[in-house]
């Protein structure tokens, strides 16, 4: 089972939950439906790219969860409980 990363936030756990339950989307519309400022959603968004934990699908920048990013947010689950929606900047 995965550690996660010092950078890895709850906001991250959110973000592949959202993408583990649907089809791949836009970071505005992720970051709506999670309540979350779109900006800070594309940053975090941008880290889990880096990390493989998440994939552009298209050239409009459109996301869906890997099976890193599945095996991550299972380990979180584990251990943190399911993430909830709105979280803040930082968490």
């Amino acid at each position: 089972m995965p550690q996660h990363p010092d950078w890895f936030r709850g906001a991250d756990a959110a973000i592949l939950s959202y993408l583990s339950r649907e089809r791949p989307t836009y970071v505005p519309l992720i970051a709506n439906r999670l309540g979350m400022p779109t900006d800070y959603v594309q940053e975090r968004t941008d880290k889990l790219v880096e990390s493989d934990l998440v994939e552009p699908v298209s050239a409009e920048v459109v996301y869906r969860i890997t099976e890193d990013g599945e095996r991550h947010l299972e380990a979180y689950t584990e251990r943190e409980g399911v993430p909830e929606p709105g979280l803040v900047a930082g968490n």
